[in-house]
């Protein structure tokens, strides 16, 4: 398992097929499994898990972050 800090991130927004979307607000925390799959912290200390099937993840940085770390 790989943990990345994507602190920099003010929300985290998955879009799927259907024109659905997941956000997640403030996430800080990314664990990417062996298997592929991934699980995201955020500061309130809630862990999701994406539906499997999205076809696009979009970020908004904070003010002054940088844009990615992976």
């Amino acid at each position: 398992m790989t943990e990345l800090d994507i602190s920099m991130e003010e929300f985290r927004l998955y879009t799927y097929a259907d024109g659905s979307t997941f956000r997640i607000s403030e996430p800080d925390t990314l664990w990417i499994l062996d298997s592929g799959s991934h699980r995201v912290g955020d500061r309130a200390g809630l862990v999701h898990r994406p539906t499997p099937g999205w076809v696009g993840i979009s970020w908004k940085p904070v003010p002054g972050a940088v844009r990615f770390v992976a």
